[in-house]
Parts: structure tokens; C-alpha cells; sequence
């Protein structure tokens, strides 16, 4: 899956099983859950999830028969399955295979008990469309990133770079979780805040993130 920020530039809580799975173990047990290492982390912040590229796949899971819920764990890593009470081996496997083409590969033995034991504590997993507080994290960060070096390179008021960060989170969450109305150009949004001279530092920083994005670049160490 691809994320949507170069189109854009041209905590998640568990609200666990039933209730709380952890409180609840009668209601969930591990013979219903299945985990497989997943190629999710963000590319622009690898400290957590894409819910960008994620979101799509949980909902999707959730869809195939057999399928009580689809999650995905905080760093992107791990999708969890929760299996309907009659989801038998064949429904089992048949969704494991198209997890495969995610590039999603089933975890068994101790890595699989660790990531149940991890994921029966109801503590930073995401549930299909939840995902969306990655986005928006991974929002702030790109927007606070662009800001950094644009103040790197020029004089710009705390009142100016404040204003600008916000005005950059708001349109990348709504574009990271699919409500924008229409294209965004961050540097139209930028004109309120810069000058020419730092409207041209950002068109290089906005091609800088796109190469973080794709992978061409790593991720700075004050982003």
C-alpha cells in the first residue's frame, strides 16, 4: 500500500474485543487470534504505524468471512485477526493467504504467544478505522518537520511558524485520512505565512519529505 503524501504535495487506543479482552478472557480467547508480522511502519515517522496504508487492509479483513475484527499494533508491525467463534481452518487459511500479498506473514511458536500476550493487554493497538490517529500523528510530524527547516533557513516568527504548523497539520490529516475535499497544495497555504524567498526553502523541503517518503532519504534526526 502507498500513503497519500505526494499527492498531497503536487494513540491510537484499544478499545479492545467485546469490552476489554483483558478483562474479559471468557470472551476472547488466544484460539480465536491470529498475528502476522506486517511492512506497515511509516516511511515519515518509523516510530509508528501507516494508518494510511494499514486502514485499508483492516477494513478489507474485516470484510472476509470468518473475521470478527482486524487490528494493528502502534508500530506498525503486527496485524492482529480475531476469528468469528465458527471461523473454521479453511476460512483461517484461506485469509492468511491473501494477507501474504500485504506482504504479511503468519507469526507461530513464541513470537506468536508474545504478540498475543501483547495484544490481550489492550495497550497500543488500533482498530480498523482508528488507524486514523496514526495519520493524524504522522501528520503533525511531517508538518512540524516542514516548519523546522524552513526556520532552519530563514527568519520566521514563532506567531508565523506556529500558525503555518497548525495550518499544515490540519490539511495532512484530512488528506492521510481520506476527508480532504479536494487537492491540496501546501504551498498555496503556505503564502499566508512566507515570503518568496521562503516559499522557495519549502518547495525543497517538500521535495526532501517526498524522498523520505519514498524511501530515497532517511528521516532526519531533529524530525
Amino acid at each position: 500500500m502507498k500513503t497519500h503524501f505526494t499527492a498531497v504535495l503536487a494513540g491510537g487506543l484499544l478499545y479492545a474485543p467485546f469490552a476489554s479482552a483483558a478483562e474479559n478472557a471468557t470472551a476472547l480467547t488466544a484460539d480465536r487470534i491470529s498475528v502476522f508480522q506486517a511492512p506497515l511502519v511509516c516511511p515519515a515517522a518509523p516510530q509508528i504505524g501507516c494508518g494510511s496504508a494499514s486502514k485499508p487492509i483492516l477494513l478489507d479483513l474485516e470484510k472476509q468471512p470468518g473475521v470478527f475484527q482486524a487490528w494493528l499494533n502502534r508500530a506498525g508491525t503486527i496485524i492482529a485477526v480475531v476469528w468469528k467463534p465458527e471461523s473454521d481452518t479453511e476460512t483461517r487459511s484461506k485469509v492468511a493467504t491473501g494477507l501474504k500479498e500485504d506482504r504479511a506473514t503468519e507469526l507461530q511458536g513464541d513470537s506468536r504467544d508474545k504478540a498475543v500476550q501483547n495484544f490481550l493487554s489492550g495497550k497500543g493497538w488500533y482498530h480498523g478505522a482508528d488507524v486514523d490517529r496514526l495519520s493524524e500523528e504522522e501528520a503533525d510530524i511531517i508538518a512540524a518537520r516542514l516548519v523546522h527547516w524552513v526556520q532552519a533557513k530563514s527568519a520566521l516568527t514563532k506567531d508565523k511558524a506556529e500558525g503555518l504548523q497548525r495550518a499544515f497539520s490540519d490539511t495532512l490529516r484530512k488528506d492521510l485520512t481520506g476527508k480532504s475535499v479536494g487537492p491540496n497544495h501546501l504551498e498555496d497555504i503556505a503564502r499566508e505565512y512566507l515570503d518568496q524567498e521562503q516559499i522557495k526553502i519549502l518547495k525543497q523541503a517538500i521535495k526532501d519529505e517526498e524522498a523520505i517518503e519514498n524511501g530515497e532519504r532517511p528521516v532526519p534526526k531533529e524530525g
